[in-house]
């Protein structure tokens, strides 16, 4: 079962310490908290005003890279994509701008009971499962982990610093091994010893990935990604359908779920 945070969100201004572009378009920005801070779960997110005024009123759910807490407060690690205005302007930001955030919010991860976990990550969903595997490092915790991306211009250096056994695709085989992430869910769980699923990218891709623990009976957990508009479940803007009859709200009741709530509702490529 995913985390929630036992403390109430908080709204803060942030203060950007760093920004530093480690992929192609992608960046990693460091913001400083220091008064009213909380520290967040491996999953948790953080609405992120953009600054656009009525123009770009809504702000954007990001979830965090990292998280270090200190005497002087928490500095997070959040990775964006520059793909529109509002995450242009947040890629553009420099040491000393400030932000205001509201946050931590959301579900994150839940624990591993023992045993290997195994962590499937595409793309920019590689940012929460980056911080649970540091987490899990700084635990002492078994993980192996397969991160996809498109070419070796969008790998993230972070998967170095990591200590468990990583393997990487790449759609046009520049970097790892050529295919897609999904390619080697199924013959790793085949060789057992995996006791929980961790995945975070694209929608089809979890929605294999899911598909493939399901029917090797191992619990899996998905971490959705959806617009927003408020992040504490009032609006109503981000609910789909899940199993069951029962309605999800993305940031309120996830964005982790277990695997066996969410309605999927695409049958893609990455089929096993």
């Amino acid at each position: 079962m995913s985390e929630a945070s036992t403390t109430a969100p908080v709204s803060s201004i942030a203060v950007v310490t760093a920004r530093n572009e480690v992929a192609r378009d992608v960046h990693v920005l460091t913001l400083e908290i220091t008064s009213g801070a909380r520290a967040p779960l491996p999953g948790q997110f953080y609405q992120i005003d953009c600054g656009g005024g009525r123009e770009h009123l809504l702000p954007r759910p990001i979830g965090a890279m990292d998280a270090r807490v200190s005497r002087g407060g928490v500095a997070l690690a959040f990775m964006v994509e520059s793909v529109g205005w509002g995450t242009g302007r947040l890629c553009r930001l420099v040491p000393g701008d400030e932000i205001r955030v509201l946050g931590p919010l959301g579900r994150g991860f839940g624990p591993i009971s023992g045993g290997t976990a195994l962590i499937v990550a595409g793309g920019m969903g590689f940012a929460p499962l980056c911080f649970l595997a540091s987490k899990m490092d700084r635990d002492g915790e078994r993980y192996d982990l397969l991160a996809g991306v498109n070419s070796k211009e969008k790998y993230m250096p972070a998967l170095a610093t990591l200590n468990g056994v990583v393997e990487v695709f790449s759609d046009d085989g520049t970097i790892g091994r050529k295919g897609i992430v999904t390619d080697g869910v199924a013959s790793r769980l085949d060789e057992g010893g995996y006791t929980k699923v961790y995945t975070c990218g694209p929608e089809p891709m979890m929605e294999s990935v899911a598909r493939v623990a399901l029917t090797r009976g191992v619990p899996c957990e998905v971490s959705l990604d959806s617009r927003m508009a408020c992040g504490i479940g009032a609006c109503r803007g981000c609910v789909r359908e899940g199993s069951h009859g029962r309605n999800l709200c993305v940031c309120a009741d996830g964005p982790v779920f277990d695997s066996r709530d969410v309605k999927w509702n695409v049958t893609t490529k990455f089929d096993q």
